[in-house]
Parts: C-alpha cells; structure tokens; sequence
C-alpha cells in the first residue's frame, strides 16, 4: 500500500524505531515510526508501505531535504550613530554592504595597526579603541603617537570607530582595535625608514591588518619589500593606498608583493578622478566624501585613495574575525574574489579586481588558498606574473617607478636605510665600510632582524649601498625616500 497524506501516529507502538540510512550527499530517509504525540514534523510527502506480520501498519518517511540545502543570510544590522542611521552621511558603508557583513562578523578581537600621523587618543569614537599601551612614534621616537594633523584620526574612525554607541560615526571594523603608529608628521610627511620601522613593529604586536594611507611615486625598495614579507610571515594583511594624482606612476608600498593597493571610487561606482591606476591596484573602496572623525572631537568628510584603504583594513578585519585560521592568501581571496567587478571583466588597471562587497566576502569567504581573480600575478607586485617586486639589491627595479616627483618619491641625500640579519654585528659591520658611529638603530625586531639608518656622504649613496649589499649580513640596503598621506 503506497499513499501521500500526513503521517499516521501509532498509539499501539509508542517507542520509535528510526534507521538513518545516507543515500546521497543532503538525501536522508527515515524508517520507522514516529513517538505517539510527537511533535516532530514530517514532510507532507511520504510512503506507507504495508508490513507483515505486524497489524499496525509501519511507515517510510522521506523528508524533503534540499542537495547541499545552506540556510538564508541572517538579517542586516544597522548601528544607531546618527551620522550613519539618521543622517545618512556614510554612504559608503552601504555601499559596500556593511550591514549584511556586520550580522556576520563585527572584527572582535582583531587588531588593526594604522600607519599615519598619529590618532586622536581622546575622540569620543576612538577614545575605547585604541591600544595606547603598544602605541608608538616614529617620528619622535617615542610612545605618544597622538595625531597633530588629522589625517590619522579620520582614517582610524573609517577603520574601525566606535560602533553602535549612538554616537558620531560608525566604523568598518566595528568591534575591531586600533594600533596607532605615528610616521607621518604635522605635515603629513614621513621616510620610508620609519615606515619600514613601523611594519615589523606592528607585526611584532600583534596586528592582523596593516594600514598604509601613505606612500611615494617609485617601485617597491627592498628594504621595504622585506619589511612587508616580515608581517605576511607573521599573518598580517598589508593594505595601502594606490596614490592620488600620480598618472601614469607606480606607488609604494601599494606596488610591493602582498600589498593590497586600494583604488578609490564615488557614489555610483566611478572611478575617482583622483584614483591612481595601474598594475599595483588590487581592489577598489569608496573615498569620495567620506565621513569619518577629526581631531578635538569633530567630524567631517575628505576624499583620497587613503578614505578608501581603511575601507578593505576594516573588511580584512571582520574577515579574520569570521575565519581566524586564515592565512593572509585566504583573506585577500576573500576580498578580492567577492568583490562587485566594475570596468572591465576580471582584473583590471582602474578598479583591480573590483569595489569590495564586504558581505559577500564573509558569506562566500575564500575562493581559494590564493586570490583567484589576479592569476598568476602577486597581488599588487608591479607587472604580471611577477614573483615579488624587483629583488633585493634591485630598487628602482625600471618601469613607470623610474618618474619621480618631488615631495613624496623624493630621495634624501646622503641617508640610507639598511636591514641585518639577526645576529649580525652592525658596529663591526659598518666599521669595515668606514661607516663608523654613522648610522642609528631604528627597530630591532623580535626575531633579531635589525633595521637602521645611516648618514653617508653625499654623492657616495649607491657606491656604499653596492657595498653593503654584498655583505652576507644584510638583507637589503637603499636609498631613504620621503612619503606623505594620500
């Protein structure tokens, strides 16, 4: 006797007797009968098959289970800071689906360290985020990174601002920490020295996700190269600006291997005037009046490919925090491989593998153990199918990085930056070059890797860097450049 209908309830036979058996992946059938009074719910479809010697009559119950059935999306959370519920002035965080990814993952326990001039320690909407404790100064070389031009404190508050606090801003990272490390100055000017400095210092305590709103016209410098490979090592994500106004150049430390360069975008998805494109460009965010915190407690919008980075150093965030076995591969596949493709299809110059969809990047997550979408090229490593940016001992490295302008790119003369080996002894080292009680030591970091700067004299920068370069101990040596906010 085979029938449809809703299941037949034994009062003769209360005890059940199920037999699970799998037939195929999201198939299951159960035989037996259900418990008298239970409140289990069948499929309405089913089959009842007569059985002898028993009179009750015993039953076939298909479920309708669905092949590789995942449940639906729970719903979006909206935090109540009035300058993104009431007033609506964050755009971008609805552009980038921040409310579907926040019922996700909100960044919990993920630190991210931004690069910059400093951050307001005081700001109402920073005051709780910021790890003070670790914070440091590169410029003045000690632990008061506080920002003195304001550049920081708005990219900070775009990263990951205190959220849901019904007040001012809410944050990308959300629940996300802030290492505030000063390398920038008053005028939102640095070198490439305290930038290097600061990437192992931030790999060193503990960061997940590198902010870097900064950068310079010219390749990847080694030295620099060997810092970012220190922190990816270490499972950070390295995320930087891919430069404003500079057409038709290179930018570092968005040209060096992975790096994610971050392309800035407006309101309907257009590439910003200012964007910077070329080969170094992983991925694109908003930067167009964008609304984040200022110093003394304020709030107000800027533009720039630097509004936009903190932008992907908040997802990188919410990324970890959903998957924290992920390794900075897996992490930028699942940013870059979920992400809305705009421009041309696939990868391309202007928006790198397209605007970040930061829902999509934690449902999906990973595509792979490796960004799908940039093929054989390393992530934002300047030219296709590179395997890094040039080499150690090969700054410059040729191409677009050879246009510099002055300012940002510029060399400083008569300074170099070199990195040593643990172990090595520097003092001896640089008394055999004739360098003696020339140099400073910047960081030495917890592997031993020492990072220093030296004064040379003018005009003898590249005879001394050959030099260097050909000593076992060191792992890179280059000219110190100037670099300054984005």
């Amino acid at each position: 006797m085979f029938r449809t209908g809703p299941p037949k309830v034994s009062a003769v036979q209360p005890a059940a007797i199920l037999l699970l058996a799998m037939l195929a992946p999201g198939l299951v059938l159960l035989l037996g009968q259900a418990p008298a009074g239970s409140a289990v719910a069948w499929s309405e479809h089913w089959i009842s098959a007569g059985a002898e010697p028993v009179t009750e009559t015993t039953h076939l119950y298909l479920p309708l289970v669905m092949r590789a059935y995942r449940p639906p999306p729970p719903p979006p959370v909206y935090p109540n800071d009035p300058y993104y519920y009431t007033y609506g002035y964050q755009w971008g965080l609805n552009k980038v689906r921040a409310p579907e990814a926040w019922a996700l993952s909100t960044g919990y326990g993920v630190l991210i360290a931004v690069l910059d001039t400093g951050t307001d320690y005081n700001h109402p909407d920073l005051s709780g985020k910021v790890r003070t404790d670790i914070a440091w100064n590169f410029v003045n070389n000690n632990n008061d990174a506080r920002d003195n031009n304001g550049h920081g404190t708005h990219v900070s508050g775009i990263a990951a601002a205190a959220t849901n606090n019904s007040r001012g801003v809410a944050g990308m990272g959300w629940d996300a920490s802030i290492l505030p490390l000063k390398v920038l100055d008053s005028g939102g000017n640095g070198r490439t020295d305290q930038l290097i400095s600061a990437i192992y210092y931030a790999a060193d305590h503990g960061a997940r996700v590198i902010n870097m709103s900064l950068g310079g016209p010219y390749s990847c410098l080694s030295d620099l190269q060997a810092a970012v490979d220190y922190a990816y090592s270490r499972g950070a994500l390295l995320v930087a600006a891919a430069g404003n106004d500079y057409k038709n150049q290179t930018v570092f430390p968005a040209n060096c291997a992975h790096v994610l360069g971050v392309a800035a975008t407006g309101y309907y998805d257009t590439l910003a005037s200012f964007s910077v494109t070329g080969t170094h460009v992983s991925v694109a965010a908003p930067g167009t009046s964008i609304y984040s915190t200022l110093r003394y407690g304020g709030y107000g919008d800027m533009d720039g490919t630097s509004m936009a980075t903190p932008f992907v150093a908040g997802l990188a965030a919410l990324v970890y925090a959903r998957f924290p076995t992920y390794t900075p591969n897996q992490a930028a596949s699942a940013i870059l491989d979920n992400a809305q493709d705009l421009g041309s299809t696939g990868w391309d110059a202007d928006y790198g593998c397209g605007r970040i969809d930061a829902f999509q990047a934690l449902w999906e997550g990973a595509r792979g153990d490796y960004p799908v979408c940039l093929g054989a090229r390393v992530w934002s490593a300047t030219g296709a199918g590179e395997q890094g940016s040039g080499g150690a001992g090969e700054p410059g490295g040729g191409g677009a990085g050879e246009q510099r302008s002055a300012g940002a790119g510029e060399v400083i003369p008569g300074e170099v930056v070199v990195t040593l080996r643990a172990g090595a002894r520097a003092e001896a080292l640089f008394r055999a070059q004739g360098l003696a009680r020339a140099g400073a030591l910047l960081y030495r970091a917890r592997s031993g890797v020492q990072v220093w700067r030296l004064q040379v004299p003018v005009g003898q920068e590249e005879t001394v860097l050959a030099r260097l370069r050909a000593d076992p101990a060191v792992i890179a040596a280059d000219r110190n450049y100037r670099i300054r906010a984005q």
